[in-house]
């Protein structure tokens, strides 16, 4: 059952924008463009954040046009790197993105929702979710889900738009509540600013001394 406090934040962490939630047909190609251009600044800091190291495997929650994959790719270090978007249209703008790389085995991008994610407990080194969190069905349920597929240890970084104040800080304090509540230790936030706009980024990590297996992915 859950508390008031909870209730609110479910509340808050759901706006209805529809494009925006799952960019589809002519319009959501749009979105995708434009997203393509102006996050681009803060998917690098992003990346750069979540600080890869040699043969990790990553896996990106709404992943939309592909930008952060690409980031990815290039950085050089991640083994394995998986991105998930439920919009069809954004999953067919990322393959497109990243054709090469897929087709070196290098990249796994599929249709699939945060809340019916397919992979094995302990499947991952770290998780990214840029812009996104803020569309997620079910937030405590989701961010569970997160949690299991970590390896302990594991890292994930959730980075936000600072913009439309209030509210966009009120949702990041909604997080710094929400994390912890889910099992996630080590949770802090910083601010940083890109060319194009400030950004949010929280961090939390799976408890090292959580148990569970490492296998992969789910074929």
């Amino acid at each position: 059952m859950l508390l008031q406090e909870e209730k609110e934040d479910e509340a808050l962490a759901r706006p209805k924008l529809g494009q925006a939630a799952q960019p589809r047909g002519r319009i959501g190609r749009a979105f995708g463009w434009i997203w393509l251009r102006v996050n681009g600044p803060m998917n690098h800091r992003a990346v750069e954040a979540l600080e890869m190291a040699f043969g990790e495997t990553v896996l990106e929650i709404g992943c939309g046009p592909g930008d952060a994959i690409v980031r990815l790719v290039r950085g050089g270090l991640a083994r394995r790197i998986v991105a998930i978007d439920h919009a069809p249209d954004m999953v067919e703008a990322a393959k497109a993105l990243n054709r090469a790389a897929i087709r070196e085995g290098k990249v796994d991008i599929r249709e699939c929702s945060v809340s019916e994610m397919p992979f094995r407990e302990g499947s991952f080194d770290a998780v990214l979710a840029v812009n996104s969190v803020q569309f997620w069905p079910h937030l405590r349920l989701d961010l569970k889900s997160v949690l299991r597929i970590l390896k302990p240890g594991g890292r994930f970084l959730i980075a936000m738009r600072m913009t439309m104040e209030p509210r966009a800080r009120r949702r990041c304090e909604m997080l710094l509540r929400a994390l912890p509540n889910a099992g996630f230790v080590e949770v802090t936030m910083e601010e940083a600013t890109t060319r194009a706009m400030r950004v949010a980024l929280i961090f939390g990590k799976r408890p090292i001394w959580a148990g569970g297996p490492y296998d992969a992915f789910v074929a």
